[in-house]
């Protein structure tokens, strides 16, 4: 019999509305949960979004404070990855179409000469951690979207409250805070502004509330990746949608 907590528990981690519990890859969603045998990705991410409710043997990241990583690259590091997008922002511009209900000027890291050391790094450093504060293990996780924003002074100050649509989400800093006066990342839930340095790696649930504290001076450049798993009926489930 179903208990209370199973009659509100979603695969995704994402809350229907009662408009789009009707569509169809929410309904595949619902028969999957309900009918499917699981695997042990299903079982692990069910877990983790329960984990803030029930007893688990690691430091949940559901629905807690954001946490610092720690330092993923090092000032040769970022600064390759600066030189990077500055020539291709030289070559094309930055885009701001590519999120529709909250648009950011950035850049998808994929399109950087030095994309492949980039996410190779990101994937080392995050997935064993990620593994440790979810119980997920690292094999199962992968990247929805990374990309580069830059907020400035005279274009995209800031970014308005709202949730990310992954399990987990990555904030990094790379240029030096001297560049810019203002910004932090905002989270509402904890009233908590996270103020980064250079190179850290603050990861929150992708549920939780937030916004980009508005800049006053200068250029703010930003690594933000969304994180999620990938196999099992999820990974199913998404394929078909």
């Amino acid at each position: 019999m179903a208990t209370s907590e199973d009659s509100d528990f979603d695969l995704f981690g994402e809350t229907l509305s009662s408009d789009s519990e009707t569509d169809a890859p929410q309904f595949r969603h619902r028969n999957c949960s309900q009918t499917t045998k699981l695997s042990v990705l299903d079982l692990q991410r069910r877990k983790y979004l329960q984990s803030n409710r029930i007893k688990v043997t690691f430091p949940t990241l559901r629905n807690q404070r954001p946490i610092n990583f720690g330092q993923i690259f090092d000032l040769a590091e970022r600064q390759s990855i600066l030189n990077s997008l500055t020539e291709l922002v030289n070559q094309s511009g930055w885009t701001s179409q590519r999120h529709g209900a909250f648009p950011t000027r950035d850049i998808p890291v994929n399109r950087l000469s030095v994309a492949n050391m980039a996410i190779s790094r990101l994937q080392e450093f995050l997935f064993p951690r990620l593994e440790e504060h979810t119980g997920i293990s690292k094999q199962y996780w992968t990247f929805r979207d990374v990309f580069i924003i830059g907020y400035h002074q005279d274009h995209q100050r800031s970014l308005e409250m709202h949730s990310d649509g992954s399990l987990a989400s990555l904030t990094l800093l790379l240029n030096e805070t001297s560049e810019f006066d203002g910004g932090g990342t905002y989270f509402k839930q904890f009233d908590m502004l996270v103020k980064q340095n250079p190179g850290d790696a603050w990861i929150h649930d992708g549920r939780l509330d937030h916004c980009s504290q508005a800049i006053t001076r200068g250029e703010r450049v930003v690594l933000v990746a969304f994180i999620d798993t990938v196999g099992g009926c999820t990974d199913l489930l998404i394929r078909k949608s």
